[in-house]
């Protein structure tokens, strides 16, 4: 009787084991989560994003999409904790670090937030936005000069908003072209 017992432990085990094996992957999980997000089903989303992470830990774009979703519910300190998770996954995971940036800066933490986007421009050197949101957070910090070699790099770059302000503001950009992205302006 005893070794009938044991017998169907095991065999409920591994049935239990089989049924949670069925289902959804991870990846999968993540997908449906991002069709729900793109169609603002947070709820939803959420569920599936979390599921996901649950069935693969290392799943670091689960983190960031669950993160996106926890932002969209004004939950920002779940959100910069998921970004954190999807950063200690991927340490080179661009958009983790631009959304933690700009959780950073709304919580006004300048320092950590010019960090990310230094990372950002260090992984995607060509990356206009990144310039431009880093020469934002300069401006926070008081620091006119970076917010200068910034929004030039980003008007080299081809960044219209950069270009613009500098024209305003009288200030060369640096590619020699200056006179002719103005004309260009003009005729248009």
């Amino acid at each position: 009787m005893m070794h009938y017992k044991s017998v169907l432990s095991f065999f409920l085990l591994v049935i239990c084991m089989a049924f949670v094996a069925c289902g959804p992957s991870a990846g999968e999980l993540n997908e449906n989560g991002i069709e729900k997000l793109k169609n603002e089903d947070f709820e939803g989303a959420l569920e599936d994003f979390t599921k996901a992470i649950e069935k693969d830990p290392e799943l670091a774009e689960a983190y960031l999409h669950r993160g996106y979703v926890y932002g969209n519910r004004g939950e920002l300190q779940e959100a910069l904790a998921d970004f954190n998770q999807a950063i200690v996954i991927d340490s080179a995971y661009i958009e983790a670090y631009y959304n933690r940036g700009f959780i950073y800066h709304y919580f006004e933490q300048y320092h950590e937030a010019g960090a990310d986007f230094d990372k950002v421009i260090e992984l995607n050197p060509e990356d206009t936005e990144a310039y431009v949101i880093r020469a934002m957070n300069h401006a926070r910090l008081n620091d006119s000069e970076g917010e200068i070699a910034d929004l030039k790099t980003a008007a080299r770059l081809g960044d219209p908003t950069a270009r613009n302000w500098l024209e305003e503001n009288g200030i060369s950009w640096g590619d020699g072209n200056e006179k002719q992205h103005k004309n260009e302006k003009k005729s248009r």
